[in-house]
């Protein structure tokens, strides 16, 4: 945790005036393990204050650090607070990236199908999105100087070069097995359930996206795409 919390301030503080480490107030918190004695006042310092073995250390904190109760609490009770107003910070921080997600997806949005399958993760999850990921084995897309009538069409000829034939002859796509029909996204706000022959069975009022994959490396996220290329796959 980057913020400096009260609670770490106060250990820290009683820490440097009784010559103790981290590995020694753990011990004086109960822990006999020196590495599980460290790592509990790390997580208080942390900000971990939820879990069990947390609320256990804290009720033993006053006595460790030879303060009065009232002072762990007040710190504890500060820290909290600081807690809460970063956490609904970052819930606003992340409601605003998923807004302006949504936007820049309605502004791209090209008419397209997505084939749907047996299964709605894929196997071999990391190599799915090596390859490509769900944009490569399940969408398909159209081309739209033809009319709005044609996406079946389009959809139906499309088919077979994104899934084989099985020995048992149903049509599986990689990773995501046997293929049970696909919609057509007509619109952000409209698309068509069909089965495998093209036959509207449901109308929805939003287009369906399939669950997107996302790697990272170094902590940076990652292009599927871009990984693809580079192994040529």
């Amino acid at each position: 945790m980057a913020v400096q919390t009260p609670l770490a301030d106060l250990i820290h503080a009683r820490m440097t005036e009784l010559g103790l480490d981290r590995q020694t107030l753990g011990f004086r918190l109960g822990y006999q393990n020196p590495l599980k004695a460290a790592g509990r006042v790390y997580a208080l310092c942390d900000g971990h204050l939820k879990s069990r073995k947390s609320r256990a250390a804290l009720d033993r904190l006053p006595e460790a650090l030879g303060v009065p109760p009232e002072i762990v609490r007040q710190a504890v009770a500060a820290t909290e607070e600081i807690l809460l107003e970063m956490e609904i910070q970052a819930e606003e921080q992340r409601r605003r990236a998923a807004e302006a997600a949504e936007a820049e997806w309605r502004n791209s949005f090209r008419p397209h199908a997505v084939i749907e399958t047996e299964r709605r993760v894929p196997s071999q999850i990391t190599f799915c999105s090596l390859t490509g990921g769900a944009e490569r084995w399940l969408i398909i897309p159209f081309d739209i100087s033809k009319p709005p009538i044609s996406y079946v069409r389009q959809a139906l000829q499309a088919l077979p070069e994104k899934a084989r034939v099985g020995g048992d002859g149903k049509r599986l796509v990689p990773f995501f097995g046997e293929v049970r029909g696909f919609v057509i996204n007509y619109s952000p706000d409209q698309a068509v359930r069909c089965d495998i022959f093209g036959t509207p069975l449901e109308i929805l009022s939003r287009a369906y996206r399939p669950g997107q994959i996302r790697l990272s490396l170094g902590g940076k996220p990652v292009e599927p795409r871009a990984i693809a290329r580079i192994l040529g796959v």
